[in-house]
């Protein structure tokens, strides 16, 4: 019996331990990440629904520069560990510059815009005056913040590609309380700083990017000594790899593009409800996120674990190592499940807002604990087992397909056409994770999802 499971899932608790070592510093960063947005939400909460909405649609270009980084690296970085997995160094250093060479050139294209039209770019998500003025003055104070998040937060991932964590735990951790303390200064006018409202919680979070990337900077020069990837490495010729960059990346960042844009489309669709809708899916969204901290950082876990044991040349073990993390993913949502349930009413009670808005936010909630397996299971499945074994094409297609196939046309049709109530709404905009969940399930089971990245390279 033993024997007929261990062919299947790992047995060997030396697995999950260094699956654990990885996990938990990336859950950590995603806690504090979700921290500084629960605590600007919270902040900002004082200052009424206008407030939260507006910082909610005015972090939107943000949102998809983050997910085109997240791309980018992620892109990188299945590469990148099955080169791990053959201790290429030089290899690693190239894709490291490639990398971030991409990310530089996004952030900027992404800051001009943003700079040059606030007001046109928040009127796609919004119709309501009030919101898009003050969504605009936060926009124009973010847009500054993004160069310097977009090399931190892209090193930071590369890596992770390469077994090394614990950094982010440290730069997010400090960011975190810098965050907090300017916005708290800046959004009230506390000490002496002038009271800025909702443009004061950009303010905290630019002051709070620079001195990640200056942290992240001094961790460059000082202190690495796995990859010893330098400032002047950013100059690397890719010595034959941009190919492989290119072709592995591609449909990683159009995944993450496609799948940014659709995510901002049903941000589109929440704002023509109503500020009270954006409110609410705002808190339940960020509370939700909270919760899921650990299978989050267990997705991420999975693909460089993956990753590695491939480029090991160890395709069975990769197969046994994504139905393990799958198994862990269904148990964990059980714990979601029930935070959510239990807590959601103490957790609300930290937000003023109107009734209407938290009563909202509950149901929210509630409709988040019952479908939160299924969200666990199509993140790992997607960010974490198929991305990790190189299958980009079908992530893509159950990633961004699913979403504009599916929650996307509903989502159109019951809140615009069939005007249903707002929680069938919601439920109609997350409806994708579900048919992902089984479709992404039999991609595992046929075995064509493992990817060896490096084979070709090898024959060289």
């Amino acid at each position: 019996m033993h024997s007929a499971l261990s062919r299947h899932i790992y047995t060997d608790w030396n697995f999950y331990k260094g699956l654990l070592a990885i996990t938990l510093p990336i859950a950590l960063q995603n806690i504090i990440s979700l921290g500084v947005n629960m605590m600007d939400t919270v902040m900002l909460g004082q200052l009424g629904d206008v407030a939260i909405a507006a910082a909610n649609l005015g972090g939107q270009p943000f949102m998809i520069l983050n997910i085109l980084g997240f791309g980018l690296a992620s892109g990188g970085s299945v590469l990148i560990a099955q080169y791990w997995g053959r201790r290429d160094l030089d290899r690693i250093r190239q894709l490291f510059a490639l990398t971030l060479r991409c990310a530089l050139a996004a952030s900027a294209i992404f800051c001009a815009a943003c700079l040059l039209l606030p007001r046109g770019i928040l009127s796609i998500y919004s119709s309501e005056p009030e919101v898009i003025a003050a969504g605009a003055e936060y926009l124009s104070v973010l847009a500054l913040s993004f160069l310097p998040y977009s090399i931190s937060n892209c090193y930071i991932m590369c890596l992770r590609a390469v077994e090394q964590v614990k950094i982010s735990m440290v730069v997010y951790g400090s960011s975190f309380f810098v965050n907090v303390f300017f916005n708290w200064c800046f959004i009230f006018g506390n000490l002496g700083c002038p009271a800025l409202g909702v443009r004061g919680a950009a303010v905290g979070t630019l002051i709070a990017r620079c001195a990640e990337f200056l942290m992240v900077l001094v961790y460059i020069l000082l202190v690495e000594k796995r990859v010893r990837f330098r400032p002047r490495d950013l100059l690397l010729p890719a010595g034959g790899l941009l190919g492989d960059f290119v072709k592995n990346c591609v449909p990683v960042i159009s995944n993450e593009l496609l799948w940014g844009t659709g995510f901002s489309v049903l941000n589109m669709i929440m704002g023509r409800m109503g500020s009270g809708f954006v409110a609410a899916y705002g808190i339940s969204n960020t509370v939700n996120q909270m919760v899921n901290v650990f299978i989050f950082g267990m997705c991420n876990a999975t693909a460089v674990t993956i990753g590695r044991i491939i480029g090991e040349g160890r395709v069975a073990d990769a197969r046994r190592a994504a139905w393990s993390t799958l198994l862990l993913s269904a148990a964990l949502s059980l714990t979601v499940t029930t935070v959510l349930l239990a807590g959601r009413g103490p957790i609300l009670s930290l937000f003023s807002v109107t009734s209407e808005t938290r009563a909202m936010a509950s149901t929210f909630l509630a409709l988040m604990a019952v479908m939160s397996v299924f969200q666990s299971l199509a993140s790992n499945l997607v960010v974490g087992v198929l991305r990790g074994g190189g299958d980009v094409r079908m992530t893509m297609l159950l990633d961004c397909g699913l979403l504009w196939i599916i929650a996307i046309p509903l989502g159109l049709v019951g809140a615009f056409v069939l005007k249903l109530p707002a929680a069938v709404v919601f439920v109609l905009l997350r409806s994708d994770n579900i048919v992902k969940t089984f479709l992404g399930l039999a991609r595992v089971k046929s075995g064509r999802w493992v990817r060896v990245l490096t084979r070709e390279r090898e024959a060289e």
